[in-house]
């Protein structure tokens, strides 16, 4: 029945739509703000999502959650792209014979699409040096130039 509602509502509006928008130089801008608010009800009307603008329901706590939340994914996306990278490492080295103590992998998440690995660390027991060497080259021919791979 929204829907219906919805659709009626958008009808009439794009009717009002026609005798409200002047002719001239601000044609375009209020036509697209207007559009914008029908694709937004359309949207709404198919998600089933409720869409509430009032101010008085948002408190620096709420902020506070997403906030929260957003440092949350990001670490568990650190440790996932941690993992899976010396998941992958492990095995590459492990087909050559060789198997270091640890991996360890750094990665930079500085923003929504900014996700880096900036260095690669394998650690090896003392005494190894020949295979710590060949291990270092066969990282370093795997993986790309701008990260930094290092042995200890």
């Amino acid at each position: 029945m929204d829907f219906l509602v919805t659709v009626c509502m958008a009808a009439i509006a794009s009717a009002l739509y026609r005798m409200l928008v002047p002719e001239g130089k601000f044609q375009k801008q209020i036509s697209l703000l207007i559009v914008s608010v029908f694709l937004l009800a359309g949207i709404n009307a198919i998600s089933g999502a409720e869409l509430s603008l009032d101010t008085e329901q948002l408190s620096v706590e709420g902020g506070a959650e997403l906030i929260g939340f957003s440092g949350d994914v990001n670490k568990s996306l650190q440790k996932k792209i941690c993992s899976d990278m010396s998941a992958k490492l492990y095995e590459l080295l492990d087909k050559n014979g060789i198997r270091p103590e640890q991996i360890h992998v750094n990665v930079n998440i500085s923003g929504l699409y900014s996700i880096s690995i900036t260095q690669v660390k394998l650690v090896f027991n003392e005494g190894e040096e020949q295979t710590a060497a060949q291990a270092l080259r066969l990282v370093r021919a795997e993986l790309p130039e701008e990260i930094e791979v290092v042995v200890a």
